[in-house]
């Protein structure tokens, strides 16, 4: 059995990684294709990168898309902080209805928000544009940014406000020069994950974006209309180069705090 098990375990693993990975191979390839076919080769060709460098359409979806995820990432990350705070540090009437109200939209079914976001919207009068859209991609993306500093607040040692306090720490030197340090790791995991959400939601997008507004996930999908080219695949290719250089950056700079540490 334990043989069975040290050889499933591996086996398991690789082959996990082939089914997330092999997927992604398969665009990056396929965006050197000299065809205008996605499946069949026929040759290599850097012609599909310049197209979608140049594609007006592509760019605009890229720059709106970018713009909504970071000042989505940026209020959704502030917003579930404040509220983790709350409620690992204070006690007050109806925390625990607060902390399931906060994690709502992670239960409820993304097209049920974005209809009911769609018809506030229009309820209220409000124009449909930047606004709503961040508005949408803030709403489904609290929970996470709320749950991932939430974990990290309840592991702090609550000694730590106490002993400042002693040394004559107001409430706010506590929380800027104690707390936030402490939890930076984990504000820092919650933006990114926040921005990545919003970066490749499609559902919540179709329904808020406006004239003007249109991320690049509904870009992509509008060009289903005349067929699927190369050129999507090689936009696919520059944002996977993209994560992989900021990864190696992080990565970099994490192994050397840790070498300086040992």
């Amino acid at each position: 059995m334990r043989r069975v098990l040290g050889l499933y375990v591996p086996a398991a693993t690789i082959g996990g990684y082939v089914f997330l990975f092999a997927p992604l191979m398969v665009l990056v390839i396929y965006a050197f294709n000299a065809g205008r076919s996605t499946v069949v080769w026929e040759g290599f060709s850097l012609t599909w990168f310049a197209d979608a460098l140049s594609d007006r359409g592509l760019r605009a979806g890229l720059q709106v898309s970018v713009i909504v995820a970071a000042a989505s990432a940026v209020l959704a990350t502030a917003i579930g902080t404040s509220a983790a705070l709350a409620v690992v540090k204070r006690s007050f009437p109806g925390k625990n209805l607060f902390s399931t109200l906060v994690i709502a939209p992670l239960v409820l079914p993304e097209i049920v928000l974005a209809v009911g976001l769609l018809v506030a919207t229009v309820w209220t009068g409000i124009p449909l544009g930047y606004g709503t859209l961040i508005a949408g991609h803030v709403l489904i993306s609290i929970p996470f940014s709320f749950l991932i500093v939430r974990a990290a607040a309840s592991g702090l040692d609550a000694r730590l406000d106490e002993a400042a306090a002693d040394l004559g720490a107001s409430g706010r030197q506590i929380f800027v020069r104690v707390t936030l340090p402490l939890l930076m790791p984990a504000i820092v995991s919650a933006f990114l994950l926040c921005a990545v959400i919003s970066f490749d939601n499609f559902v919540v997008s179709t329904f808020v974006s406006g004239v003007g507004s249109t991320p690049l996930p509904i870009q992509i999908y509008a060009t289903l209309k005349t067929g699927l080219t190369p050129k999507i695949n090689a936009l696919g290719a520059m944002l996977i180069a993209v994560n992989v250089v900021v990864i190696v950056l992080v990565m970099g700079r994490y192994l050397k705090t840790v070498r300086k540490q040992s």
